[in-house]
């Protein structure tokens, strides 16, 4: 087993969600925060938005929804990227592999599904990146494959 390899595909897919936090954390500091920003379709559809109540016990409105859910992506994929970081680092060889495969093939897939459902290029564009990067990690940390 290739058991650098290994571990560098998964700290190369844990940067990836990292990275991919940071951006999508600064993206929506701009996308909700910063309103001054706005322009006129943007602010319009933002105020219509916020007259969509939600859960009226809570003051909870369309556009509180969609804020939270956005933070909500930034913080998972910091999670995310923090714990395969931290895996990679302490986690034995032979579990390991088994957690890149399986990892690989569920970004993959949930990539192909955001693509066929919902097709926005950033969830895309993070899940097949860190799914090709669990996929080569699976590969090169593969039984019999010798050390270099």
């Amino acid at each position: 087993m290739n058991e650098p390899g290994l571990r560098r595909g998964i700290r190369i897919a844990a940067s990836i969600l990292l990275i991919a936090a940071g951006m999508h954390a600064v993206l929506h500091y701009h996308s909700y925060w910063q309103t001054s920003a706005f322009d006129e379709r943007r602010e319009a559809i933002m105020h219509a938005m916020q007259a969509y109540v939600v859960a009226p016990q809570f003051g909870t409105t369309l556009w509180t929804v969609l804020n939270m859910f956005s933070l909500a992506f930034a913080i998972l994929l910091m999670l995310a990227g923090t714990a395969y970081w931290w895996l990679a680092k302490d986690m034995p060889a032979t579990r390991l592999r088994p957690l890149a495969t399986a990892s690989a093939w569920l970004c993959l897939l949930g990539a192909l599904l955001i693509a066929a459902v919902a097709p926005v290029a950033w969830g895309v564009t993070i899940l097949f990146g860190a799914g090709c990067a669990f996929a080569w990690a699976s590969w090169s940390g593969r039984p019999g494959r010798p050390l270099p």
